[in-house]
């Protein structure tokens, strides 16, 4: 499914000439729920690994001794399952394994100050669906960007994915921030309906006791995920 659905379901929508204005606002996540983020992710990681590749500084420090660690806990290559558990485990602070922890303190050094990581991010299964379902929901007006940024590198490079693969978002409905609990109090938006969809739990607990609702989209990065976030917001609307 190309972009072309969420454009045509946009189109739809003007040319009928909208729907009453809903009070819903919907917000979507990049990372786990538009952008495969865990893919890119365990695939740099994976590569480093394997290479003999000379980094300078603490990553140079951190990559040596994950690639020289060979207890019994050690996954090569890592896999789907090792990252969601580490994400898990590390939303959760939740006791891990030694590989564990090296793979924790290594993960972010390949990817931070890296517009091209970011940029170059494959577009999540069903995020095409996802997005044109919440406009044929709620309207193109309400449907917002709401995304956690690691650095000013990832902020630039995400503003330029959108922009690749959902250029139809305008500046002024694009949120690159870490307080996403910050949304449902501002003026703007204090008299809506905010839904956000977000692949992780935490982000969710933390957006609903300031009157927000939160949908975890499960599996992350899938079709499977963007039918049941789907039909959670139908159910809520």
């Amino acid at each position: 499914m190309k972009k072309g659905k969420a454009v045509n379901a946009w189109r739809k929508f003007l040319s009928e000439g909208g729907l009453e204005k809903p009070t819903a606002k919907v917000f979507l996540d990049m990372d786990g729920v538009l952008v495969n983020f865990q893919k890119g992710l365990m695939d740099v990681i994976n590569r480093d690994i394997a290479s003999d590749e000379v980094f300078t500084g603490s990553r140079s420090k951190k990559i040596k001794k994950v690639r020289e660690y060979l207890g019994p806990d050690r996954i090569y290559p890592l896999t789907d399952e090792f990252m969601s558990t580490l994400l898990i485990k590390r939303d959760a602070r939740a006791e891990m394994t030694p590989w564990e922890k090296l793979i924790k303190k290594y993960q972010w050094s390949p990817i931070t100050r890296n517009f091209d990581h970011w940029f170059n991010l494959e577009k999540a299964e069903g995020a095409d669906e996802l997005v044109a379902g919440c406009i044929e929901l709620v309207g193109p007006e309400n449907v917002y960007i709401l995304s956690a940024p690691v650095d000013s590198a990832s902020i630039d490079a995400k503003k330029a994915w959108l922009g690749k693969h959902f250029p139809f978002f305008p500046p002024e409905r694009v949120f690159i921030r870490k307080d996403k609990e910050a949304i449902p109090v501002m003026d703007a938006f204090k008299d809506s309906q905010c839904i956000l969809i977000d692949d992780r739990e935490k982000y969710k607990l933390k957006f609903e006791p300031v009157g927000g609702i939160g949908i975890v989209h499960s599996p992350s990065a899938s079709l499977a995920g963007t039918q049941n976030s789907l039909q959670k917001l139908s159910e809520i609307l």
